[in-house]
């Protein structure tokens, strides 16, 4: 069921690349040294860099993992990844850079951030990573605006998708351009176009490297109050540069979906906002049309603000899942989430977030064939964040959280518990 570890403790850590390991090391450096200048500094706004276009930070973090590979208490721990215990504590290093430049009616945004994370026991789960983006906000007169950007990822996927206990390095490229145009001061017509590619480390997974090339169209009606509601329309073209072999035979788990909505932005009153989406998607497959999908989509989020302090946050929706770390077998993605965030003092806050998803997995080719058993998963999640910032520049966070799976699938339940601290500081 599970792909074989490979892991090990510490041992098993000594052969990763010793590249890798001196830009980790030299990020951690330098990172330090961003955090001795901030401590040191005095708390004033003089560190505003260049008008406060650009940010600089680092930032440090701590976390305590009871069970990384999200593993089943039924399974032999020991043989699979040559502890007892799946638990473990590791350490992130993080430094980047955040840039936000307004020239005429134009505006230009970036900003990158490298990851460097450390495991005690687990080192061959030890990684460096990086996030970025760039995006141009571009506006034409009055009637035209939009953006074109960039994004790029590289991480490692999450344990709750890949059910194995491999390192499987994601790096995933986006690119993308919408532009809207306001025909009157009631009517908005906006047009997008998007395209990812994605694609895994780990050679076992290369079937799940994808390219989405994605064009969306809307037309909006919008209140004197700014309310809008309106129609959208959007084509996701999936394919698979690898076919996947499944009894023998490979297959192309290429795909076109197709997802009509009516859309609504709607402030309920001065303190609560609705953002509604009600829908009809439909994906359909190359090859075999057996796993083809037709459905009722749907999305509500209702924000309450009672008062100045205090924010309530509810959603509750129902779609196939986006872009993730496992392609060839999509998700039917029904949940609610409560989240709540309270202001203590000025400088002190906590949020607290609750959420329940089902996951029915459909889509990959074996299930199709009656040679995989359908997996549906149920997962629960509790969340709570206490947030520090004692000024402007640095912030302390200290985080928990629950996490339980249910499976229909032998040996895929978990239970997880996770705690953090870590500090950023910025100018």
């Amino acid at each position: 069921m599970l792909r074989e570890a490979g892991i090990g403790c510490k041992r098993n850590g000594e052969a990763r690349n010793h590249s890798v390991a001196r830009a980790g090391s030299c990020l951690r450096s330098l990172g330090a040294a961003i955090f001795a200048v901030g401590f040191l500094a005095p708390a004033t706004d003089a560190f505003a860099l260049w008008g406060d276009r650009l940010e600089l930070f680092a930032t440090e973090s701590v976390t305590h993992d009871s069970n990384v590979f999200r593993l089943s208490n039924g399974l032999d721990l020991a043989s699979l990844i040559g502890s007892p215990s799946a638990a473990d504590t590791y350490y992130t290093t993080s430094l980047g850079l955040n840039l936000d430049v307004p020239v005429s009616r134009q505006r230009f945004q970036a900003g990158m951030t490298w990851n460097d994370t450390r495991y005690d026991r687990f080192t061959g789960l030890d990684f460096l990573g990086r996030d970025g983006h760039a995006t141009w906000l571009w506006q034409v007169g009055d009637q035209w605006s939009g953006q074109l950007g960039y994004t790029e990822r590289l991480a490692p996927a999450s344990f709750l998708d890949i059910h194995g206990v491999t390192l499987d390095p994601i790096d995933r490229k986006q690119t993308f351009f919408n532009a809207a145009y306001l025909l009157t001061p009631r009517w908005r017509f906006q047009a997008g176009v998007n395209s990812l590619v994605q694609r895994n480390g780990e050679t076992l997974l290369n079937a799940e490297d994808v390219d989405v090339d994605t064009t969306e169209f809307s037309a909006s009606y919008i209140t004197p109050a700014k309310n809008s509601v309106g129609l959208d329309f959007r084509v996701d073209e999936g394919r698979f540069p690898n076919p996947e072999l499944v009894a023998g035979s490979a297959f192309d788990n290429a795909y076109a979906q197709y997802t009509a909505s009516v859309v609504l932005d709607w402030a309920v009153t001065g303190k609560s906002h609705l953002n509604a989406q009600l829908g009809r998607v439909s994906r359909n497959y190359y090859q075999p049309p057996q796993r083809d999908y037709d459905g009722t989509t749907y999305k509500a989020a209702y924000d309450w603000r009672p008062t100045g302090k205090l924010s309530v946050s509810l959603t509750a929706h129902q779609d196939i899942s986006t872009v993730t770390d496992i392609q060839t077998s999509f998700a039917l993605v029904r949940g609610k989430t409560l989240g709540s965030t309270l202001n203590l003092t000025e400088k002190t806050s906590v949020s607290a977030t609750l959420d329940y998803s089902i996951f029915d997995y459909r889509g990959n080719p074996a299930l199709a064939l009656g040679l995989l058993q359908h997996e549906i998963d149920r997962v629960r999640s509790e969340i709570l964040v206490l947030t520090y910032k004692p000024t402007r520049s640095v912030t302390f966070l200290l985080n928990a959280q629950h996490q339980t799976r249910a499976s229909t699938i032998p040996f895929l339940d978990f239970s997880d518990n996770l705690f953090g601290v870590a500090g950023r500081f910025a100018f």
